[in-house]
């Protein structure tokens, strides 16, 4: 294939005034914004949108959605509405509660209901804590329980009592008297008169007395050991008997709640855990009976605070701890935008009560996140949000990898460790994720995390700029009217909406684009309608818009202002008129926060014999990037397929960027490299009054660069600050002109005729527009016109590489 030839000599194409910024059909453009309707739906997201619609609307594992696009660009506005959208169609969510496990209470069991459900749940088991609380006590001071405890006593009672008297009578006919104490049964042997002997009588008895009254007294024992064993039965007969009451009681007071509540919640599995509350109060009626008001009122007034304390801790294993509640949800699934993504907002927490010096908790201390709350719908989510805690990134992965939630308890190794601890039941997990973020941050963590693509398999990515047509205008001027409604500001005229639409097009950096960052868009509308607001003006006027964008700007512009003064009182060395061999003025970008500026640089060359070639001094001091030193390769390349077609090159050429202290990088100025190097070797002088942009490649064809405008721009604001001449102006190349997004006063020096741009396709015609000399053409003999630039550096290459030689013989 053959190579790109250098066409003959020419100069750039100059740009008009019409060229610099984009024309807009003013017939697309209302006479004001009050005559459009507001916009109410994202334009010009076609793919994203229909991305996200494709993700909210199939139901597989893995199909969470991650946005991309710049802030400002409707990403999150958009999603908001789509999923609002999908959600209003889409099944109810489920209420959530979690509820006390009796057969094991560190291990909480959750429970799903259907929406509103939770929350009468709560309601009714609220209703029977209250029952217990008040009912059942005061069921046991009432005159009809004590009726029947009398009646279930008394007989109980009569048989106690003949079982005692017949006890003694027997005693009485061996000889003793049996005595009830504080310790039991007293057995006592009688004398001959019936009264008790006295130890001293006792011992003083026969011996053969004593052993008959000894057997007699085992008799006894034996009598009184049976009538303790009848007493004891009829003891557990009693305590049975009034535990059947007490239940009973307690029944007639409970059962119809329990029944109640296994008729409204039995079909959601609930039955079994009504069950064991009805035990677990039966088996606590003695609490209940001890926090009665009759026996309060006998205990200290610290005792019954701790009663009472005790008591609300065990109406609280009855209650219902609503985790998520849907009651109070529109229709449809549910929609989470959580803006503080930590672990505990996410994941949900266990909070802990201090209690004699330690901490405590339980299953009504277990609090929802935002991804319970989304559970069954949809969870917004900001990617640098939740990238800002490690724990919740990896907790939203571990939920979407398990499709289970689990709240745990303390996880910060300086909280002092609890004295009882939660391992809650598990929740599953059906929901959606919708995370948002800027398209480098998505980038990177799909390339450093191997799951992100396995768990969000939807990709939608926002344009940053849309086509410049009917609908995309349209879209704009909607939106400004939008603005204007929810501010309450005035209209803007068609002059000021044409200048809001160059903004957006200097927003894109094209002229046939329109920025898609509507953020940016609405702090100029408010920016502009405070000063229209200021100057007592109706409507919103152009005045009041270029005001706006100039103070942005200014508020803005301290570094390259005082950049500027440094070039106009000689700090930075800068020409801007005249002829200079050996130097040219190359332009540089800089990016301060969200502001972009340009700067001219000077560029100079110095060349000699040698066989180094090109050198770059940033290269050589390790001051200059990848892109740069390619750049300086790509030199090498062009001279050596330009000019060493007969001979090998000797020359050496360096090249630096003066008073350049940062590190350099790109190869925006490789055209400019170029050229200074070219005539340093033909010791051709370079019109300062030019500034050069663009890159160049191997054949000589200059190519696009970026932030081409504002490169423009900071070369005309230094010519304007010294005072143009008319013969001022930057070169750059031909594919940037679309990029030329110019401001008003640059447009109008340009259709004035006081400063000039030109379009170049070619190195050549670069050269000649800045030496005056022709770059010049190969004949069909190889060799280059007499008096072309490119005849005199083949001359001064042959000479140098003759010096190379005979330096060469004589070493």
């Amino acid at each position: 294939m053959a190579s790109p030839q250098a066409r003959p000599g020419g100069l750039p194409a100059e740009l008009g005034h019409e060229q610099l910024r984009a024309v807009l059909d003013l017939s697309l453009i209302p006479e004001s914004s009050a005559q459009v309707a507001p916009l109410d739906r994202l334009t010009g997201q076609d793919r994203a949108q229909e991305a996200i619609a494709f993700g909210l609307g199939i139901d597989a594992e893995g199909y969470n959605i991650a946005i991309s696009g710049l802030p400002g660009s409707g990403r999150t506005t958009a999603a908001r509405q789509l999923v609002h959208a999908a959600a209003a169609v889409a099944a109810n969510g489920q209420d959530w509660v979690y509820l006390h496990n009796f057969s094991d209470p560190s291990h909480p069991r959750a429970a799903a209901l259907p929406d509103g459900f939770g929350a009468r749940l709560h309601h009714d088991l609220a209703a029977l804590a209250d029952a217990c609380r008040n009912n059942i006590p005061q069921a046991f001071e009432s005159d009809s329980y004590q009726e029947r405890v009398k009646a279930v006593l008394e007989p109980l009672n009569k048989v106690r009592e003949n079982t005692i008297e017949e006890m003694q009578r027997a005693a009485s006919s061996q000889g003793f008297a049996v005595n009830m104490t504080a310790m039991g049964f007293a057995i006592v042997p009688l004398g001959k008169d019936g009264r008790p002997l006295a130890p001293e009588v006792l011992a003083g008895l026969p011996s053969d007395m004593r052993g008959q009254i000894e057997k007699r007294s085992e008799f006894v024992e034996g009598l009184v050991d049976q009538a303790l064993r009848d007493l004891r039965k009829l003891d557990a007969s009693a305590r049975d008997a009034i535990t059947r009451l007490d239940q009973d009681v307690a029944a007639f007071v409970v059962a119809h709640i329990i029944e109640e509540l296994n008729e409204r919640y039995g079909p959601f599995d609930l039955s079994a855990h009504f069950k064991a509350i009805q035990d677990d109060i039966m088996a606590n009626l003695a609490q209940f009976k001890a926090i009665s008001q009759g026996a309060l009122s006998q205990l200290p007034a610290q005792l019954v605070a701790q009663v009472t304390a005790e008591r609300e801790a065990l109406l609280r294993r009855y209650s219902a701890n609503l985790l998520v509640s849907q009651a109070d949800t529109d229709k449809g699934a549910p929609v989470v935008e959580e803006r503080n993504p930590t672990y505990h907002n996410l994941l949900g927490r266990i909070d802990y009560e201090a209690h004699f010096g330690s901490f405590t908790t339980d299953f009504t201390h277990i609090r929802p996140g935002a991804l319970h709350r989304a559970n069954g719908g949809f969870l917004v989510l900001q990617l640098e949000d939740v990238l800002f805690d490690p724990r919740a990134w990896l907790m939203l992965k571990r939920t979407l990898k398990t499709r289970e939630l689990h709240v745990e308890g303390v996880g910060d190794l300086l909280t002092p460790m609890p004295a009882v601890n939660l391992a809650p039941e598990g929740v599953p997990f059906s929901g959606k994720v919708v995370l948002i973020g800027e398209p480098l941050t998505m980038a990177m963590v799909e390339m450093l995390d191997p799951e992100f693509r396995r768990l969000f398999k939807v990709r939608a990515e926002f344009e940053p700029d849309a086509p410049v047509d009917a609908r995309t205008i349209a879209a704009h001027v909607r939106f400004v009217r939008r603005v204007t409604d929810e501010c309450s500001i005035s209209p803007f005229t068609r002059d000021a909406l044409e200048e809001l639409l160059h903004f957006s097009t200097r927003l894109a950096g094209r002229q046939d684009r329109l920025s898609t960052r509507f953020g940016q868009l609405s702090d100029l509308c408010k920016e502009a309608a405070h000063l229209a607001s200021s100057n007592g003006s109706a409507t919103i006027e152009l005045a009041h818009v270029l005001k706006a964008i100039d103070t942005r700007r200014g508020r803005a512009s301290m570094i390259p202002d005082r950049l500027r003064e440094m070039i106009l009182e000689g700090t930075r060395r800068v020409e801007t008129d005249g002829l200079v061999a050996g130097q040219i003025n190359g332009l540089a970008v800089y990016q301060v926060g969200t502001h972009a500026f340009g700067t001219p640089m000077r560029i100079s060359c110095r060349t000699g014999v040698g066989r180094q070639g090109v050198v770059a001094i940033e290269r050589e001091v390790e001051r200059s990037g990848a892109i740069h030193s390619k750049g300086v390769l790509v030199l090498n390349g062009y001279l050596t397929g330009t000019f060493g077609h007969d001979q090998p090159l000797a020359f050496t050429a360096s090249i630096t960027f003066e008073q350049s202290y940062d590190e350099v990088e790109g190869d925006s100025a490789s055209c400019a490299e170029l050229i200074v190097i070219l005539c340093a070797l033909a010791g051709v002088p370079i019109r300062q009054d030019i500034a050069v942009t663009g890159s160049v490649d191997q054949f000589g064809r200059i190519q696009a660069v970026g932030g081409v405008t504002e490169k423009v721009e900071g070369f005309f604001d230094v010519c304007n600050a010294r005072g143009l001449t008319g013969t001022q102006g930057v070169i750059i190349p031909a594919p940037n002109s679309v990029h030329l997004t110019l401001r008003p006063d640059v447009v109008d020096a340009v259709r004035d005729g006081r400063f000039h741009i030109w379009a170049a396709d070619r190195a050549e015609e670069a050269i000649e527009l800045v030496t005056g000399v022709s770059a010049g053409a190969r004949d069909s003999l190889g060799n280059y016109p007499v008096g072309t630039l490119f005849a005199k550096v083949t001359a001064v290459l042959e000479e140098l590489s003759t010096a190379v030689g005979k330096d060469k013989t004589q070493a």
